[in-house]
């Protein structure tokens, strides 16, 4: 599965490695204004085991389906003095939400439509720059180099996630949110991306699916069965300690810094196990 990525335009390189265009910038469709309405009123609610993500502000909670986040793949929102940006990359498995204000400006993102090691790139319409979503780093243009802040949103079923968070809305667009059938057959299928790649390095197989919490260039990878069945594991990141818990409310894991006497949540991020291997110099499992 290649569809012509090495015949494609190479926009520039980032860590040795191209920033393929594979489609014009703004074809695939981004969500600037997001609606969100209760989920009895939802056009199409999500099945209750259907994966989704969480945002919760301040008493305001929302949900976006994993299936709707496969046909609008960013998602510029603001909620409660944060301006947000998801992400999702069904190539990679990975879904992610940072804050969109850094040093002092506001940007707005869409899908590039390229892709740098086998992932989504995003791109600000306000400088033009290039942003892998692995880190929420610029990896091109006048920003390259400048990071966002990464937001703590969990990946986990829409009833888990109701039950949690009662008041939740759901991200309403009209389209089925359901995975679409080609990313299920994807999923399923030995298909590493679209570069023709292969990631064959375990412990893990590449298709995977892991989480991972990272500090700079360096991730900590696990499954959720990991966690789960120890419930709690200490460890140390960047020269800082962390604790990743099972959540049973959530049925996911999470992640703190401990902090004094409170604690600071860290982002846990899905991802396929080989895409992981490409975007981290530093790998550790437990």
């Amino acid at each position: 599965m290649t569809s012509g990525y090495r015949t494609k335009p190479r926009v520039a390189d980032a860590g040795g490695d191209p920033i393929v265009q594979m489609s014009r910038p703004g074809r695939w469709p981004s969500i600037d204004a997001p609606r969100f309405v209760a989920l009895a009123r939802h056009s199409d609610p999500p099945f209750r085991d259907e994966r989704v993500l969480g945002l919760a502000f301040a008493g305001h909670p929302r949900m976006f389906p994993i299936g709707l986040l496969d046909t609008y793949e960013v998602v510029n929102g603001s909620e409660e003095g944060t301006s947000y940006v998801v992400a999702r990359c069904a190539l990679t498995d990975l879904t992610a939400a940072f804050d969109r204000q850094i040093s002092g400006r506001t940007l707005t993102f869409e899908n590039s439509g390229a892709l740098w090691r086998d992932m989504l790139v995003l791109r600000d319409r306000e400088t033009g720059s290039y942003w892998t979503p692995s880190t929420g780093e610029a990896i091109a243009g006048p920003m390259a180099g400048s990071r966002l802040t990464p937001i703590p949103a969990p990946v986990t079923t829409a009833d888990s996630w109701e039950q949690l968070q009662p008041s939740t809305v759901c991200l309403e667009t009209g389209d089925l949110t359901a995975v679409p059938l080609r990313l299920r057959l994807y999923a399923a299928s030995p298909w590493q991306g679209v570069s023709g790649e292969r990631t064959d390095l375990g412990p893990f197989k590449p298709k995977d699916p892991v989480f991972f919490v990272r500090e700079g260039d360096e991730a900590l990878a696990f499954t959720a069965e990991e966690i789960r069945r120890r419930g709690r594991v200490e460890s140390g990141l960047g020269g800082r300690a962390i604790v990743v818990e099972w959540d049973a409310g959530l049925r996911a894991p999470r992640a703190w810094e401990p902090v004094a006497a409170a604690r600071r949540e860290i982002p846990v991020v899905p991802i396929y196990w080989f895409a992981l291997k490409r975007h981290f110099r530093t790998v550790r499992t437990l």
